[in-house]
This record gives C-alpha cells, structure tokens and sequence, in this order.
C-alpha cells in the first residue's frame, strides 16, 4: 500500500507529542497496508503458477483461489482515498493549509520518483534496449502506460488519483450530507460498467472495434474505472467514528455477509465454467460485476477486522498489540509494490524448477509465495532503513 504516514498520539507508552494541527493516527490503516501488499503477491503469484497445474481439476481450483483473493485493488483503492481525505479534507474545505502545489511537490518526490526510477530499471531488465534512442523512448511509454512491469499500475493508479485528489475532495464537500444516495449511485455505476466492459469489450462484439480495443488495453490502468472504491473509502474518512463503532457493533453480521459474498463468488465461477462454458480467462476476470459485490463486502469486512485489533486502545490509549510489527510492515508496503515482480521472476525461472515433482502443487504454489513475499518485505525494510537508498522505496532520505 503506498505508505501515507498521519501522525501519531500521545499515548501513555510513547514520549512522543502530537503536532498541534495534527490529527490522531488511524491505527488500522497499518495491517490493511501491509496484508493489502502481502495479498496482491498473493494474486500474481496464483496466476502466474497456474501453469504447474496438470489436470483441470488442479486448475479450476487454483483459478477459483485466484478470483477469491482479487479483492486487493478494492482494498488498496479504499486505503489510499482513506488516508488522502483523512489528511486533506478538512485543509482543503477550511482552505487552510492545503497547498496542491506542495502536495504533487511531496508526492512526486516520494511516489512518482521511486515509481520512474523502478519503471526505467524493469525496462532494463525485461526489454533490454538497443540503443540509447530506443531506451529512452520505452521507458517514456513505460512510465505513461504504466505496462514496465505486470504490478506497475497500482502506483499508476495512485499517482492518477492524486492528480485528481482536489476534485475528489470538491466532490465529497458537495455531497457530505447525502453519504447514502451517493454511495448507492456510485456503487450501481460501478456495476453498470463492469457490466457493459466485461460483456461487450472484454470478449463481447466491441471486442476487436476501436477505439473499444485500445481501451480494453489500458483500461485497468484507468483511474475512473474504480471511482466506487475511492468514493467508499472517502466517505469512510469522512464518517470514521461511526462507520468504526457499526462495524464493532454488527461484527457478527459483517462475517456472515463475508461468508454469503464468498459463496456467490465461488457459485458464479463455478456456472459460468460448467453451465455457460466461458474460458477461465474470462471467468477469473477482476472486471466483472460480482466482483464488485464480492470487493465491497470484503472490504468493509477486512476494515471491521483492523478495527477489532484496534478495540482495547479506545479505554487504555495505549497502541494495540503488534503495532510496531504491524508499523513496520507498513512502512515497506509500498517497496513490496515496487520491488515484488523481481523476485516472482526469480522464483519462476529458478526455485519452482528444483522443487520436487511429487510436491503438491499447493505447496510450492506457497513456497513461492513466501519466497517472493518474504524476500520483498525484507529488502524494503532494508531499503527504508538505508540513506539515500531509501527514495527508492518512497522513504525520506536519512543520516
């Protein structure tokens, strides 16, 4: 998760004091940053070992584990609108404090550059160039589109967002006292496009039409296309307070819809793979309308788990249990992002082929998990931690 750091309490174990216009740091953003990070691995790791499978079964299965998981680009859509309209909202209404100018100054600084600077190095890496000219010119493409690397386009997504960051919070100022209406509006068009995109671009008659198939090249990478997630996680900055305390008092509720949402997800794949025949392509496609349904449930379910943990501070003011941990792991979220598809690579061309044959495909479907996520977080905490070499990671540079 790109790592927004808001400031920290006072609390009865820290001597650290809270800046005067700071605001109290929202605890539960750090577990869903990191597992948010650790997941997406998750994705790509499922999807680029589906080829271990032999047998259809092995295959349908580890496809539906896929699906199951793909909820990361919800979550991390939600995170991040959080964070920025926690932080900004009120400076930008009160038209104190807020300066965009400042603000793409310090993002550029700590996102766009570590995004450039690992966009110029996967080019090297997986298209090495020619000639000087040649270089240059992917690598433009390669930061524009995003496509220098399969995991790239989370940062792209971000740096859109922050583009359009004062329209977004103009947006919420406006409809504030409406969150209901605005949500259901935003969450039927989020549908609706799913809908139209996943029936008639993805495999539909506009499939080969321009500009439809030029768009269904970039779409992903297209910030408006997951409008409902940012707007869901801007109304729950806006609302904290009491949408924490409903998802405390409904937590029973909140597992039962988890449960019910994953049911519907795994019926769906399983019709359109036995009952209408699709591809699985198609089928484990994360641009499909129950996959907002399913994002959404699992979403809010993930934020009522990171609200449990935070639970015993409210009396105690204390930070919860494992928060350095949790802190720490947070903190190199955004290096995960960067870094990951390196050792994946690695994984796939190297340990994968010395892993026994009789292994269960399960297990070294794990084992590379746990090599490519464990090798990513700890090379960025290292990078975090190292002067200079931390800008590569979004980190201010240390003495």
């Amino acid at each position: 998760m790109i790592p927004v750091m808001l400031p920290i309490r006072r609390d009865q174990k820290s001597s650290e004091v809270q800046p005067r216009a700071s605001r109290p740091h929202i605890y539960e953003l750090d577990p869903l940053r990191a597992v948010t990070a650790l997941i997406v691995v998750a994705v790509h790791t499922l999807y680029f070992t589906l080829q271990l499978n032999t047998n259809e079964v092995g295959m349908e299965v580890q496809s539906e584990t896929l699906i199951t998981v793909h909820f990361t680009r919800s979550l991390f859509m939600f995170v991040t609108a959080f964070a920025m309209v926690y932080v900004y909202y009120d400076r930008f209404v009160e038209g104190k404090g807020f300066s965009y100018g400042q603000f793409l100054k310090k993002r550029g600084i700590g996102v766009l550059l570590p995004y450039c600077i690992w966009s110029i190095i996967y080019v090297l890496v997986n298209t090495p160039p020619t000639s000087v000219s040649q270089f240059a010119q992917t690598s433009v493409v390669a930061i524009l589109t995003g496509n220098a690397s399969f995991q790239l386009y989370y940062i792209l997504l971000t740096l859109q967002f922050y583009l359009l960051l004062p329209v977004f919070l103009w947006f919420l100022s406006k409809v504030k006292r409406h969150p209901l209406p605005t949500l259901l509006i935003s969450f039927a068009i989020q549908v609706l496009v799913f809908y139209l995109d996943y029936h008639y671009i993805q495999a539909g008659p506009l499939a080969q039409v321009e500009p439809w198939h030029t768009f269904s090249i970039y779409r992903e990478k297209i910030v408006l296309m997951y409008q409902f997630y940012f707007v869901l996680g801007g109304f729950t900055a806006l609302y904290f307070q009491p949408v924490r305390a409903f998802l405390l008092r409904h937590g029973v509720w909140i597992l039962y819809g988890m449960l019910v949402a994953l049911a519907i997800l795994w019926v769906d794949f399983l019709v359109q793979i036995h009952v209408i025949h699709e591809v699985m392509a198609h089928a484990i496609s994360v641009i499909q309308p129950i996959m907002v349904i399913y994002s959404t449930v699992i979403t809010l379910g993930f934020f009522w788990l990171a609200c449990r943990w935070t639970r015993c501070t409210e009396q105690q003011r204390a930070r919860p249990r494992g928060y350095h941990i949790w802190h720490l792991l947070s903190n190199a979220s955004f290096g995960v992002y960067l870094v990951h598809a390196l050792f994946l690579v690695a994984a796939l061309r190297w340990l994968i082929p010395v892993m026994p044959q009789g292994w269960p495909v399960a297990l070294r479907v794990f084992l590379t998990w746990f090599f490519t996520a464990g090798c990513s977080m700890l090379v960025s905490i290292i990078l975090n931690k190292t002067p200079v070499l931390s800008r590569l990671v979004g980190r201010a540079a240390r003495s």
